[in-house]
C-alpha cells in the first residue's frame, strides 16, 4: 500500500506554492486586488494548480487520493499566502500521520 504523502508530494508542493504565489501576485497586481480577495485568489489558484498537476500526472499522490489532494491544496494555499513554510507543515503532518514500518 502506498503512503498517503509520497516523496513526490513533498517535492512538488513547494514548486506549486511558488508558482501559485507568482501567478496570484500577477493576477492581483493586474486587477489591483488587495486584502482578503488577494488571499482568495491565491487559494483558488493553488487549488486549481494542485488538482491540475495531479490530473495531468505531474504529481502522484498516495491513497486515498482525495485526502492527499485536499492536504496538497491546503499546504499550497497556506504556503502561497506566506502563512507557513513547507518543513513546518511536513513536521505537523508527520506527527499526525506517523509512518507504519
Amino acid at each position: 500500500m502506498e503512503t498517503l504523502f509520497t516523496t513526490e508530494f513533498w517535492y512538488y508542493a513547494p514548486i506549486i506554492s511558488t508558482l501559485t504565489a507568482t501567478i496570484a501576485g500577477a493576477i492581483n497586481g493586474k486587477f489591483n486586488i488587495s486584502g482578503f480577495y488577494s488571499q482568495l485568489v491565491a487559494w483558488i489558484t493553488g487549488t486549481v494548480l494542485s488538482i491540475a498537476s495531479w490530473f495531468i500526472g505531474i504529481v502522484h499522490v498516495g491513497e486515498p487520493a482525495w485526502i492527499s489532494l485536499t492536504f496538497l491544496c491546503i499546504i499550497v494555499g497556506l504556503s502561497s499566502n506566506g502563512i507557513y513554510d513547507i518543513p513546518f507543515m511536513k513536521g505537523l503532518i508527520d506527527k499526525a500521520f506517523p509512518s507504519k514500518k
